[in-house]
C-alpha cells in the first residue's frame, strides 16, 4: 500500500509540475520581444539592409503573443501592423510585405502582399477573437479572410482552386510559381468552419494535394512552377531544393491533429525525410526534391522546426540529440530572425502550449488548464 501511495504521489506531484511548467511565463517569447521587436511593436529582421520588416514577421509575432497571453504586445503589434503596412486600415488594404528604413526614413519598399503573412494574421485573429473574447478581432479577421479568398487565389486549370504566393508576380504565360510553404492546412479547416458559405474547404483539399504532388520522394521544394503542359516543374526561378521555406511545410504538418483530415497522408508523404535524419543524426539545410541529394548542416532554428515531427515518429533519440546540440548554442536567438522563429514554433509546439483541433480551433495552455 505504501508503494502504491509513493507511486501515486509521483505521479500527482509529476502532473502538477508539468502543469506548472506549460502555464509558467515563456521566457524564449520574452527574449524574442527583447531582441527583434521594438517597443512600437515592429519586428525587426537584425543585420538586414535597410532593417527590414515584413509582414511574415509581425504575422509569427501576433501569433506567439496570443500563445504567451501577451495581449499588450499583441496590440502593438497589430496598430503597428495596420498603420505601416495598410495604409491605416487593414480591412481594406493587405499588408505589403516588406517595409524599411531608407534614406533615414521609415517607408514600405515592396507593396506586393505575402498569402502566407495575410492567412496568419487574418487566423491568429480569428482564434484570438475567442480566447480574449473581442469582436474586433473577428470582424477583421472576416474581412482579411475574404480579401484572401478574392485577391490571393486563382483557378489554376487541373489544380483548381490555388493559394497564390501574392496577388501580383505569380503567373505568367499560363504557367504559376507557387509555394507549398504557404498553406498550413488547419487554417484553412479553420476558415472552412467559420467561414462555410466561402471556398476554404475546397481550397484546403486542393492545397493538400498540391503538398503531396510536389514531394514525390517526401521533400518538399521551396518554390515549384506548374502549367498545363508540363504539369509540375523546377527551373532556374523555381529549383528542386528544399529549405528554408519547405521547412515549414514539416512544421505546419506537425501542428495538424492527429484526426485532421489528411494528417496521415502527409505524415506518410514525408516520411522518407523523417527516415534520413533519424538516420543520418543530422537535419540538411538543402535537400532536393527530385534527387533527395542533401548538403549543408541545418542551423539550429532550422532543426527546431522539425523537432515535432520527428517526435510524433516517435524518433526521441533524435530529438534528444537535436536538442542537446541546440542547447550547446543558442546565440541565435538574440540575433537572427528568421532562425529565432523557428525555434519559436519549434519549441511552443514541442512542450505542448497549444494545440489546435481537427477543424483549425486553437488551445493554448493558459487558455486551458492555466485558469
Amino acid at each position: 500500500m505504501k508503494t502504491i501511495a509513493s507511486l501515486l504521489f509521483v505521479f500527482v506531484f509529476s502532473s502538477n509540475a508539468l502543469a506548472q511548467l506549460s502555464c509558467s511565463a515563456w521566457p524564449q517569447w520574452n527574449n524574442f520581444k527583447t531582441h527583434f521587436i521594438t517597443p512600437e511593436g515592429r519586428v525587426i529582421d537584425l543585420g538586414s539592409d535597410y532593417s527590414i520588416t515584413t509582414s511574415e514577421g509581425q504575422s509569427y509575432a501576433l501569433f506567439f503573443a496570443l500563445l504567451a497571453n501577451d495581449k499588450a504586445s499583441f496590440d502593438k503589434l497589430l496598430e503597428w501592423t495596420e498603420v505601416h503596412l495598410s495604409e491605416g486600415d487593414l480591412s481594406t488594404r493587405l499588408p505589403a510585405w516588406q517595409w524599411g528604413i531608407k534614406q533615414n526614413q521609415g517607408q514600405i519598399l515592396d507593396s506586393n502582399p505575402a498569402s502566407d503573412s495575410d492567412l496568419w494574421i487574418a487566423y491568429t485573429l480569428s482564434q484570438a477573437a475567442i480566447l480574449w473574447n473581442e469582436r474586433r478581432y473577428a470582424v477583421l479577421s472576416s474581412v482579411l479572410a475574404e480579401r484572401i479568398i478574392r485577391e490571393e487565389t486563382a483557378q489554376i486549370p487541373n489544380l483548381g482552386l490555388t493559394l497564390l504566393p501574392g496577388p501580383t508576380g505569380f503567373e505568367k504565360d499560363s504557367s504559376w510559381k507557387l509555394n507549398p510553404s504557404y498553406a498550413p492546412l488547419f487554417i484553412f479547416a479553420q476558415f472552412a468552419h467559420l467561414y462555410p458559405h466561402s471556398p476554404w474547404q475546397t481550397l484546403h483539399d486542393n492545397s493538400a494535394q498540391l503538398l503531396i504532388d510536389t514531394a514525390p520522394k517526401g521533400v518538399s521544394p521551396d518554390w515549384v512552377n506548374y502549367s498545363v503542359e508540363k504539369g509540375f516543374y523546377h527551373d532556374k526561378s523555381a529549383p528542386a531544393t528544399g529549405s528554408y521555406n519547405a521547412i515549414r511545410v514539416y512544421l505546419w504538418a506537425s501542428m495538424m491533429a492527429e484526426d485532421a483530415l489528411y494528417k496521415n497522408a502527409l505524415t506518410q508523404q514525408f516520411k522518407p525525410f523523417v527516415d534520413s535524419i533519424v538516420s543520418s543524426g543530422k537535419v540538411p539545410l538543402e535537400t532536393n526534391a527530385v534527387t533527395g541529394k542533401t548538403a549543408g548542416n541545418a542551423p539550429s532554428g532550422f532543426v527546431a522546426a522539425l523537432l515535432p515531427l520527428l517526435a510524433e515518429d516517435n524518433a526521441s533519440q533524435t530529438v534528444t540529440a537535436l536538442q542537446q546540440q541546440i542547447m550547446m548554442d543558442t546565440r541565435f536567438t538574440t540575433s537572427r530572425y528568421y532562425d529565432s522563429v523557428l525555434y519559436l514554433f519549434g519549441n511552443s509546439a514541442l512542450n505542448k502550449r497549444f494545440s489546435i483541433d481537427k477543424n483549425g480551433a486553437l488551445t493554448t495552455n493558459w487558455s486551458n488548464e492555466c485558469r
